[in-house]
């Protein structure tokens, strides 16, 4: 799972760059999915092999966001240091260590309107999305 997150980033650059990880799994043979945050970003979550350890699914991921940052280091960041944010995407492979934190799926959050996270399809993140789409008053339909 990586996070795709940003402050005071365009959402449509969010989303682009879930959609090239989305590609960079899929060119690698793994399906994925992404569920909105309900806040500023967007997971994309991948199945990997049965048995893999904390550390080595966390390497993964930090080996992939580096790959993309390494393509478009003017748009993207691995560091997770607000100061090395600065008009970039923040792609916070960290949620795949052990004892980590991620927010749960139909989670509302306490944000103004009680955004709520949700999966959504590819299809959906292509079609412009919002990352508040869903909240407490209109919920993600099942």
């Amino acid at each position: 799972m990586a996070r795709v997150a940003s402050v005071a980033i365009e959402w449509e650059l969010v989303a682009g760059t879930a959609l090239t990880l989305r590609d960079m799994l899929r060119s690698e043979g793994l399906d994925s999915w992404p569920k909105l945050t309900g806040g500023k970003g967007v997971h994309v979550m991948a199945p990997l092999q049965a048995v893999i350890t904390h550390d080595a699914a966390r390497l993964y991921a930090r080996k992939l966001a580096q790959r993309l940052v390494g393509k478009q280091p003017e748009r993207h960041v691995v560091s997770a240091a607000p100061s090395a944010r600065n008009g970039r995407i923040f792609l916070d492979y960290l949620r795949n260590g052990r004892g980590n934190t991620a927010v749960g799926a139909y989670s509302p959050r306490a944000r103004p309107g009680f955004s709520v996270a949700a999966p959504v399809s590819w299809n959906q993140v292509e079609k412009g999305i919002l990352p508040d789409a869903f909240t407490l008053q209109s919920p993600p339909q099942r």
